[in-house]
């Protein structure tokens, strides 16, 4: 499909490489058949949950783009519409799985929250299976003083390309949390944009990733500030390793009327090998005065002093680099619901660092 996907809402120069994600990462062509089933289960609707209406009827888009949108709603293979009356305190969960007999899954979820409400939404991805596609779109809308809580695990295998969109939007005092952790696949492609319309609204995103072989990563995160008070924290890390390709695009973007208007960003990269290739992009953008904006970026190679002390203390080299990695992603996965979960997830990262071979080896 030809389509500009996690375009930057300001270009910057073209030699740069950032403005737009490359052509590897465009969204594949529908199989004459169509795609088939998805293998997702779900949890049962609590009380305070239901079934809502078909779709939002006027949405904004996500970090993806709005052709990516609605590539997705047309061609899902699985569709929820919920509407949130009430608190929920257990999370509602979908786990989807590829495999030969279901390769695909192409989900369209939305979440409408009710005034004062909150829930928590997980969406775990595992599996492998040849030329599989993962693509999801989430839409969430939290009411006036709503708190909605999304939580993407990916841990797909190496043969499956993984498009993820998220759109976002807020009431007065409404917040919507996401927790982002990419550790698979061969191509990802994650965007996601908050809206914050009205005032004290609130998004924050915890992210983490991990890339290896020939791997290309593509983010683009985007908040929108358009009322007063409205607060943004976006902090990702992540790991490259081989020969990954990875670009992360960060924005906050203080629209006019956005006073007193707090936005932060972070990136932490840590590289494991001089074949890596890391581009970040990180931009604030400024359309009113009274406002606080800040971004920052660490990236570095692994530092061999430290890995001379921990072996020192009797650690092998594989489980030094598992410490210093499982430090930065700590963040993450401790904001997972559930110790079983949090333990699958350090537990795919260990193999992949595991199965890593340094040059120097």
């Amino acid at each position: 499909m030809n389509t500009t996907l996690n375009r930057l809402p300001v270009p910057t120069w073209n030699r740069l490489g950032v403005n737009f994600a490359p052509a590897a990462a465009a969204l594949p062509a529908v199989p004459d058949g169509g795609w088939g089933a998805a293998q997702v289960a779900e949890s049962p609707l609590p009380a305070g949950v239901c079934a809502a209406a078909p779709d939002f009827a006027d949405f904004s888009a996500s970090g993806v783009g709005a052709d990516a949108d609605a590539w997705v709603r047309q061609n899902a293979n699985f569709v929820r519409h919920i509407a949130v009356n009430e608190t929920v305190s257990a999370p509602l969960v979908y786990e989807t799985t590829l495999d030969a007999a279901h390769p695909a899954a192409v989900e369209y979820l939305t979440v409408d929250a009710a005034a004062h409400t909150r829930l928590t939404v997980v969406q775990v991805l595992r599996g492998d299976a040849e030329n599989g596609a993962a693509a999801q779109l989430t839409r969430i809308r939290a009411g006036q003083g709503a708190v909605v809580t999304l939580v993407q695990v990916q841990l797909l295998g190496s043969r499956v390309r993984r498009w993820n969109a998220v759109a976002a939007e807020t009431a007065q005092g409404g917040r919507v949390e996401q927790v982002r952790l990419e550790l698979g696949g061969a191509l990802t492609v994650c965007g996601t944009r908050a809206f914050l319309h009205s005032r004290h609204a609130a998004y924050e995103l915890t992210a983490a990733y991990y890339g290896s072989g020939k791997q290309l990563l593509d983010f683009n995160d985007v908040s929108v500030h358009t009322a007063k008070d409205t607060v943004c924290e976006m902090h990702t890390a992540g790991v490259l390793t081989d020969e990954a390709d990875k670009i992360l695009r960060g924005t906050v973007d203080f629209q006019c009327g956005a006073v007193n208007g707090i936005g932060h960003e972070s990136e932490d990269v840590l590289l494991f090998d001089p074949r890596v290739r890391n581009r970040t992009a990180p931009l604030i953008l400024c359309g009113e005065e009274r406002v606080e904006g800040q971004h920052a970026a660490s990236v570095g190679r692994l530092d061999e002093a430290k890995l001379y002390y921990l072996r020192s203390r009797g650690l092998s080299a594989a489980q030094a680099r598992r410490l210093m990695v499982d430090a930065r992603f700590a963040p993450a996965i401790e904001k997972l619901p559930g110790e079983a979960l949090r333990q699958e997830v350090r537990h795919f990262v260990a193999e992949r660092l595991d199965a890593y071979e340094p040059l120097d080896r």
